[in-house]
């Protein structure tokens, strides 16, 4: 879901984000940056890896709220929030721009304690389906791993 993108001489957020197909807010927020001059050549910073099409992106209109778009999306709003980068004290605003998942992807974010077992239990898949979904796993918290329903 994410890859890691070695910053590079003449970089902007925007280039960044135009070059990982991304937006600028994905990476500030992400990455807790908020300008250009965060960002330092050969440093790490990390983007999301568009490769992966179990996320499609909302825009946030007047009104929203995080537990509103949970709600729509049928996800946990903690989850939505680290999905997102943002802590449960952050406000989101009109026009910010936030992963969702896409419909029929079950989205789990491990916690301390979790094993292998545990989490494909959560997710209600074999071992190797959840392997094949999520490549290689290394339990830790906060660690977000997928699951893809099959079209009914």
């Amino acid at each position: 879901m994410y890859k890691i993108y070695q910053v590079e001489y003449g970089d902007t957020i925007d280039k960044i984000a135009q070059k990982t197909n991304t937006t600028s807010d994905n990476i500030k927020n992400i990455n807790g940056i908020n300008n250009d001059s965060d960002l330092i050549v050969g440093s790490l910073i990390v983007v999301p890896n568009e490769e992966t099409r179990n996320f499609d992106i909302y825009r946030v209109k007047k009104g929203d709220s995080i537990y509103s778009i949970a709600q729509m999306y049928n996800v946990n709003p903690e989850t939505l929030l680290l999905l997102n980068g943002l802590n449960k004290d952050d406000y989101i605003y009109p026009n910010q721009e936030l992963y969702v998942p896409l419909k029929g992807t079950i989205v789990y974010v491990t916690k301390e304690g979790d094993t292998i077992d545990s989490i494909i239990n959560n997710l209600g898949v074999d071992l190797n389906t959840f392997n094949k979904e999520n490549g290689r796993v290394f339990v830790m918290e906060d660690q977000l791993v997928i699951h893809k329903e099959r079209e009914k």
